[in-house]
């Protein structure tokens, strides 16, 4: 934003700023797609707090946080704030002893505070993909005629979940503090921090590797449910293998972003990193979040319902009296169902 000395005010976006603002507001709408979907679980199955919605909160607070992180950014970039942002040693002028420019003196925490800013959703998109296995899981757990216990199960990968996530988190924060304490070195440790996320999303994607062949491997040997069962498993399986591919092609380009010596904040003039980005953006969490809110939405959240009601028959009185209040309840959630966005016209 420029002032001369007439009152005309002119406001200057590059090829950055309209690659973030067009983010926003894609975020923006996975958000609104997420408060709907939650609103209409906690109409149908109460408000008592489960994985899944579990889930939906998950995803909705990293499109919030991006949606916040852009937005800050933006601001500072029509301010011409960005024009300060330089990730180099700090500077003192030696006038009168030991005096510094203020400019220089506060470089180093604006710096710090842009790659913070910047780089803080990472960290739950990846707790909202790991939050998406365990919903896989449980899904491939009721999918089958099996004799072992699911609250059992399902403890011991809370548990899992509970301490991947405490892990992840404490990495964040350290990589954060050592930022704002490395004074002269905040370069280097935003390249620390770009290889460390990348290598998170890498290994969040293995640990989820590993996992799906230990269930599969498990429990090979109990049939289906039912084919309807087996079909709606398949379709959340896809659901994880695109998400699994998006994490897996986001930590690659993490690392050609830190091997190339790109500067996201700081795009070269008439460079195409901000273009990139956006894709980047769009393929790795804004598809991933529509396709999960979207068009896989009765599979995944109803999928306890029509798992319940594929049981066999033979059960005793007080088991069945169970299932039809469950099959009641999965018709009355059937007709209240929130169209998608394909039915809407």
């Amino acid at each position: 934003m420029t002032l001369n000395s007439d009152p005309t005010v002119t406001i200057s976006l590059d090829l950055f700023t309209v690659s973030l603002l067009l983010a926003s507001l894609l975020f923006s709408f996975c958000l609104v797609l997420a408060k709907r979907k939650y609103v209409f679980l906690r109409r149908v199955s109460g408000p008592e707090l489960d994985t899944k919605k579990l889930l939906i909160l998950s995803a909705a607070t990293a499109c919030f946080l991006r949606i916040m992180s852009f937005v800050g950014v933006i601001a500072m970039d029509i301010a011409n704030v960005r024009a300060h942002y330089s990730l180099k040693p700090v500077s003192s002028h030696p006038e009168e002893g030991r005096a510094t420019n203020p400019t220089d003196k506060n470089q180093s925490f604006y710096d710090s505070a842009m790659t913070v800013l910047f780089d803080l959703p990472n960290a739950i998109v990846i707790s909202t993909y790991v939050l998406l296995t365990l919903v896989w899981a449980e899904s491939a757990l009721m999918s089958r005629m099996h004799t072992e216990s699911s609250v059992r199960w399902r403890k011991k990968w809370l548990v899992w979940y509970t301490i991947f996530n405490s892990g992840l988190y404490a990495t964040q924060i350290i990589l954060y503090f050592l930022i704002f304490a490395g004074g002269d070195s905040v370069a280097v440790v935003r390249n620390i921090v770009n290889v460390a996320m990348s290598g998170l999303n890498l290994s969040a994607v293995f640990l989820v590797f590993l996992l799906y062949l230990y269930l599969n491997v498990s429990f090979s040997g109990y049939p289906f449910r039912s084919q309807n069962a087996q079909e709606s498993l398949r379709k959340i399986s896809n659901v994880m293998l695109f998400w699994s591919l998006t994490r897996i092609v986001w930590g690659i380009s993490m690392l050609v972003i830190y091997i190339r010596d790109v500067d996201l904040l700081r795009p070269s003039e008439g460079g195409w990193a901000p273009i990139f980005f956006l894709l980047l953006l769009i393929l790795c969490e804004i598809a991933p979040v529509i396709i999960l809110m979207d068009y896989s939405f009765v599979t995944v959240f109803e999928f306890d319902s029509a798992a319940t009601r594929a049981m066999p028959s033979l059960q005793h009185s007080s088991s069945r009296l169970e299932i039809d209040q469950v099959v009641g309840d999965e018709a009355s959630m059937s007709t209240a169902r929130e169209p998608l966005l394909s039915e809407l016209s």
